[in-house]
């Protein structure tokens, strides 16, 4: 856990790849931002974590790679899958399919790179205004 309290370089976890993994990716998340001291909103990236990791167990198979790390202007969260196959964003409705759609609204911007024999979903979230008197 020493490498959580870096903000250089991703922090990464692999988590189960069953629906113990989202509460998994929330708790991880939120133990990183913590360390970090960020004033993110822990709900949005907690949220989106937990999204990003779901898609991953219910379509994709296998064990998600959950990544977080800084840049300039706010943090990335990556999910990696050994899938190949692009995401299909759905319509939301009473059996599901709102993952995508809350990412691309609760995110800055998002998308999906191939990483070796599968993908990785992506997003970044910005840091919130600065303010007060600072």
């Amino acid at each position: 856990m020493d490498s959580i309290l870096s903000a250089e370089g991703p922090v990464t976890a692999v988590l189960p790849a069953d629906l113990t993994a989202e509460g998994e990716a929330r708790r991880f998340v939120s133990r990183v931002l913590s360390a970090w001291r960020d004033t993110l909103a822990f709900e949005d990236a907690t949220l989106i974590a937990s999204e990003l990791v779901a898609n991953v167990v219910r379509h994709a198979g296998g064990k998600p790679t959950l990544s977080i790390t800084t840049t300039a202007r706010g943090i990335r969260i990556e999910c990696e899958d050994g899938n190949p196959a692009p995401p299909r964003p759905k319509l939301g409705g009473p059996e599901g399919g709102w993952g995508l759609a809350l990412v691309e609204r609760l995110s800055q911007r998002w998308g999906v790179q191939a990483r070796d024999a599968g993908k990785v979903v992506w997003c970044e979230l910005p840091l919130p205004p600065m303010s007060g008197n600072g």
